[in-house]
């Protein structure tokens, strides 16, 4: 059966009990339950951007985006792992068959999570190469068959791919927020691996036979459709609950409501209109990606660079969103487990995320001015 928009929130919407169930485990352990992941699997979300012929879906990015969106309006940390899925698989567009046919065919629900925050360090042997180092943030760590990791060979730059089940995984991830995603350190020390699984930045793309629908020649930074949509429905469901919330608080030392007051309707009229700008800008950039894919042109450097700008002004401008909320909500959002305290944790971790912190409105700004870029290869 092919996979629409709605039939694929259909299949959150049957599994969402089990990742409401689970969000509060989440927090306190700081991973997701393995309800909640398997819940997350059932409903396809390791298949989204994998191609067909390996088992995947293969989706366009704007209902990859919508899904995204309606786990994350359940549980963020559960939706922050349609990246964990699927960045790998996006990644691999460019590796030789033999390596991707070896991660995912016959087994399309198998995790490898990536983490590019420093390279690990190669060295060759008689069997291939022995991997060393240390990779933080390696979301999804504790549910990953395969790491997915940049790392150097002799001053040249590659990607690797390395076992989980050789690593050490260092349960360290205390953080203000996004708790339930696992984001863990993977300590790996003279782990051996085949010479397949190293691919260098330098070798000539490969023609990968399973990597050949529109979804392929998408840039690289479609990638935001698996994460961004987080922060935009933090956003809105800090706009709604405000919205109940001033339906009976009451203005510090007064009897007036605060649904009167003019300083929290401005706030709140500020909320509105940001996240529904934001929102817009980056469904629009989705489109226009996904629309110059099906007709067979690749996206130019302005154009890549456009997508990059709504993925980080929706982060940020979602930030922005909440502390309007919060200009309202007050003291409100100081309460533990109320949700508005959880959407403010959250938040905050996610608008200093590397990919979309405020600087890389400055990565724009060097492709639009011919400037040096001072972001990683992965982001370009």
């Amino acid at each position: 059966m092919k996979e629409t928009v709605e039939t694929l929130l259909s299949g959150v919407s049957s599994v969402s009990s089990d990742i409401e169930q689970y969000s509060d485990w989440a927090e306190h352990n700081r991973r997701l339950h393995q309800k909640s992941f398997s819940a997350i699997v059932k409903a396809k979300v390791p298949r989204l951007f994998l191609p067909k012929s390996l088992g995947g879906l293969e989706i366009d990015p704007v209902t990859c985006a919508r899904v995204c969106e309606e786990i994350a309006l359940i549980d963020s940390a559960a939706a922050w792992h349609v990246m964990v899925f699927n960045a790998a698989k996006l990644m691999a567009s460019s590796w030789p068959s033999e390596l991707v046919e070896s991660l995912w065919l016959g087994n399309p629900d198998k995790l490898v999570a990536a983490s590019g925050y420093a390279p690990l360090t190669l060295e060759v042997t008689d069997g291939g190469y022995s991997v060393t180092g240390t990779q933080r943030f390696v979301s999804g760590g504790h549910f990953a068959k395969f790491l997915l990791s940049p790392a150097v060979l002799g001053g040249e730059l590659g990607m690797v791919v390395v076992p989980m089940e050789h690593c050490e995984i260092e349960d360290n991830w205390h953080t203000l927020g996004m708790r339930g995603s696992g984001s863990v350190d993977v300590h790996l020390r003279g782990v051996e691996i085949p010479a397949l699984n190293f691919v260098t930045t330098t070798d000539k793309p490969v023609t990968n036979e399973h990597y050949q629908g529109d979804l392929y020649r998408c840039p690289s930074r479609i990638v935001f459709a698996t994460y961004v949509p987080v922060a935009l429905a933090l956003a809105k469901k800090a706009i709604g609950l405000v919205t109940e919330l001033v339906e009976d608080k009451l203005s510090v030392g007064s009897a007036v409501k605060v649904r009167d007051k003019n300083v929290a309707q401005t706030h709140f009229g500020k909320a509105l209109a940001k996240h529904r700008a934001s929102y817009s800008l980056f469904y629009e950039e989705l489109e226009k990606t996904w629309a110059r894919a099906t007709e067979g042109r690749m996206a130019a450097d302005l154009e890549r660079a456009d997508l990059y700008l709504a993925g980080t002004h929706a982060v940020q401008e979602s930030a922005e969103v909440v502390r309007h909320v919060e200009s309202i909500a007050a003291t409100t959002v100081t309460m533990r487990n109320h949700p508005l305290e959880r959407i403010h944790r959250d938040i905050e971790t996610l608008r200093h995320h590397g990919f979309v912190n405020e600087s890389r409105y400055a990565s724009v700004s060097q492709i639009y001015w011919g400037a040096e870029l001072d972001y990683p290869p992965l982001l370009r």
